[in-house]
């Protein structure tokens, strides 16, 4: 498993703690957390149960070889989801297709090239989805490496939302590190092919 290094904004991320050694349950976990964050930064009371609940549920669903936050934007009126993985392989064209995408877009994918500190050149792409009549929003990313592949997905999350906490979910990618990942050699290529193969008609004349 490689080591990640995440520099984040304390106000706007909260990480995940899977299993920290003190055998808390997942909402004692969250109880603890959320007073500590309400401590830190401002959140309306009506909204303490709504970030303690969020943070109960990421707790409980965190599985070893995920790394978890809570994105928090907008006085906690905005929560969002937010996980990075990393596989200890290079993602076939296929795989990549199929993590950039889901069957239950209802709109092409925007797609768009992240530049990182450690990573390299990366594609994130965004999508406007369906399931059992409830509209929602993500973003997910691929980053290439020689023998690693590094994946991110922020969401789901209502789609007025996204705008609030994309940002925070950007300057954590940009600032971290992996052990062992080195960029793909051609990566940049796969990531400027990957954001063309999606451009919309008349995008190449905006300037």
């Amino acid at each position: 498993m490689s080591d990640i290094s995440f520099d984040y904004p304390r106000g706007s991320a909260i990480p995940i703690a899977h299993d920290d050694g003190t055998q808390q349950t997942a909402a004692e976990w969250a109880a603890q957390t959320a007073a500590e964050y309400a401590s830190a930064v401002t959140v309306p009371e009506q909204l303490r149960a709504r970030l303690e609940h969020a943070l109960t549920t990421l707790a409980a669903e965190s599985t070893t070889g995920t790394n978890r936050f809570l994105l928090v934007g907008t006085d906690a009126l905005a929560l969002a989801p937010f996980t990075i993985v990393v596989a200890q392989n290079e993602f076939t064209r296929d795989e990549q297709a199929e993590f950039l995408w889901s069957p239950s877009a209802i709109l092409p994918p925007g797609q768009a090239r992240i530049e990182t500190d450690h990573l390299g050149a990366g594609i994130s792409s965004t999508l406007a989805q369906r399931e059992d009549g409830a509209d929602f929003a993500t973003t997910r990313w691929l980053f290439f490496g020689q023998g690693l592949t590094v994946g991110a997905v922020l969401g789901p999350v209502p789609p007025y939302m996204l705008a609030v906490v994309l940002p925070t979910a950007e300057e954590i990618l940009k600032r971290m590190q992996v052990s062992g990942f080195t960029p793909l050699p051609g990566g940049e290529e796969r990531v400027d092919e990957l954001v063309a193969a999606v451009i919309r008609g008349g995008d190449e004349w905006q300037a």
